[in-house]
C-alpha cells in the first residue's frame, strides 16, 4: 500500500514537470499581454488583475495599469532574457534578486500561464 502512494506521488510530479514549456528565444512572448489575474496554485481562487505586460525585442518587460499592491496607476519596467528556457527580469531596485518565470501553458487562442515571479502563476492573453 506505502509503495503505491509513494508512485502516485511520483507520478503527479511527473504531469507538473512535464508541463512547463521551456523558451527558444524571446519571440515567443514578444508584444502586448494582458495580465488577467494572478493565483499562488493553478487550483487557488485567482485575483483579477487586468494590467498591461509588454515584452519588447530589446530586451525591455513593461507592465502598466492599476496596481492593486499600492492601490496607483504605475508603469513599471525591467530588463529581461531568456535564459535556459525561462524568462529572467531583473528589478532595477533588486538587481541580485531577478523574478523567473517559466511557461506553464500557452495555448492557440492567445492565452499562456506563467509561473514563477512573486505571486505563483500569472494567467495572460495576447493583444
Amino acid at each position: 500500500m506505502k509503495i503505491a502512494a509513494i508512485f502516485i506521488t511520483l507520478a503527479g510530479f511527473g504531469n507538473t514537470a512535464s508541463a512547463v514549456i521551456p523558451l527558444q528565444d524571446s519571440n515567443e512572448i514578444l508584444g502586448h499581454w494582458t495580465l488577467l489575474s494572478v493565483a499562488p496554485g493553478l487550483k487557488n481562487a485567482k485575483i483579477i488583475e487586468n494590467r498591461d505586460w509588454e515584452f519588447t525585442n530589446d530586451g525591455r518587460f513593461i507592465t502598466s495599469g492599476f496596481n492593486r499592491h499600492i492601490h496607483v496607476t504605475d508603469r513599471l519596467e525591467f530588463k529581461y532574457r531568456v535564459e535556459n528556457g525561462k524568462i529572467v527580469a531583473t528589478d532595477p531596485g533588486r538587481p541580485n534578486k531577478p523574478q523567473v518565470y517559466e511557461i506553464y501553458e500557452k495555448n492557440e487562442d492567445g492565452s499562456m500561464i506563467l509561473q514563477g515571479g512573486v505571486e505563483g502563476f500569472y494567467f495572460l492573453k495576447k493583444k
